[in-house]
């Protein structure tokens, strides 16, 4: 078995004995520590401050998901790293007893290097496909709390949501949107495009959490396929100010969501 095959199995039983949590559940308590709730907020609400919401709970379920990493990781990862490598933890021990616990030491992290790389690589990558996961679930609760009637459907590189529903969208596609979640548009955001493209829908948008978007990512989004991009607030008044068709999040929800729920 080669290396990575080792580490990657060693992580997975990591996570199933540290207990770390799905994504529905890391957010869901995000709401709920933040106290977004329909006790709390007004549907209303939820709509005048759709950017706030959403990028406060974008940022605080990050906190959420590190104290169950910590807890899940902190002591796992050194466990099992123990129990797959006991050949390098015996040859720490005879170097501690002969030259000096800080010898040993360094010659166990020394040795580990390659291990800890791969197992912490692994976490980075874990955490960016949680994101993808935990932003869909983090707009749709924010659409549940706004009283917006919705339907999921699971996509290959991402989720759209259909606003109302299906039906209304077969019916009429003036008057329903498509909502289309991606976290970042660094991989394979042409091929979302152009199958949002096809759809041949004036309402289509595709929310991203992206920082880094280009104005060849706006040109081509925006120009080439004719759909909404949908960004943070600040980003949108920073860089893309003159582009009509990228819009903050506030002005998605106070304008293009309110003028077409008006005709549901």
């Amino acid at each position: 078995m080669d290396l990575k095959t080792r580490i990657s199995r060693l992580m997975k039983r990591v996570r199933n004995e540290g207990g770390l949590p799905p994504s529905q559940r890391i957010v869901e308590e995000t709401f709920k520590r933040l106290e977004y709730t329909p006790e709390n907020l007004y549907p209303e609400d939820v709509i005048a401050n759709f950017n706030y919401y959403l990028r406060t709970t974008w940022e605080q379920t990050l906190v959420t998901l590190e104290r169950y990493e910590e807890a899940s990781y902190a002591e796992g990862i050194t466990k099992h790293l123990m129990l797959e490598f006991p050949e390098d933890v015996d040859e720490a021990e005879r170097i501690s007893r002969e030259r000096g616990f800080k010898e040993g030491v360094m010659e166990l992290l020394r040795s580990w290097y390659p291990y800890l790389r791969m197992t912490f690589l692994s976490v980075s990558q874990s955490r960016k496909h949680r994101g993808g996961r935990d932003f869909e679930i983090q707009a749709e609760i924010l659409l549940d709390l706004a009283k917006i009637n919705y339907t999921r459907q699971e996509r290959h590189n991402r989720t759209d949501l259909i606003l109302p529903n299906v039906e209304a969208f077969q019916r009429n596609k003036t008057i329903a949107a498509v909502v289309s979640l991606k976290r970042t548009l660094r991989e394979r955001w042409a091929e979302v495009a152009e199958e949002l493209f096809q759809l041949r829908a004036p309402n289509v948008y595709l929310f991203t959490a992206d920082e880094n978007i280009t104005l060849a990512h706006v040109d081509n989004i925006t120009g080439q396929y004719n759909i909404h991009l949908v960004v943070w607030d600040d980003e949108k008044n920073k860089k893309f100010k003159d582009y009509h068709l990228v819009l903050g999040y506030t002005q998605w929800a106070k304008d293009h969501l309110t003028f077409l729920r008006d005709r549901w």
